[in-house]
């Protein structure tokens, strides 16, 4: 039977949590680069959005197209805020 090693569990004990460490960088980089990925299709999105209401608000100057323009372009509005929000709290 093998005799256990003076200090080797503490040896073990400090790679074990060295190798944490690094894994919660990598893991926090991963999130980090997901999130920016986010936001870069959110950001795509709302400006395929503004261009559809703006083509919407071309094509129905006097008719009635059953959508709020203020409501849609306010809600447009509040989307690319809460984006410039994410973007400072990845960037900071």
């Amino acid at each position: 039977m093998r005799q256990p090693q003076v200090g080797h569990g503490k040896r073990q004990a400090v790679q074990t949590a060295l190798l944490q460490g690094e894994n919660i960088g990598y893991a926090e980089n991963m999130a980090s680069d997901r999130m920016m990925q986010a936001i870069g299709t959110l950001e795509r999105a709302i400006s395929r959005l503004e261009q559809n209401v703006a083509s919407l608000s071309q094509a129905v100057l006097h008719g009635n197209s059953g959508i709020d323009q203020m409501a849609a372009q306010a809600a447009l509005q509040s989307l690319d805020d809460l984006i410039g929000e994410l973007r400072g709290r990845t960037d900071g």
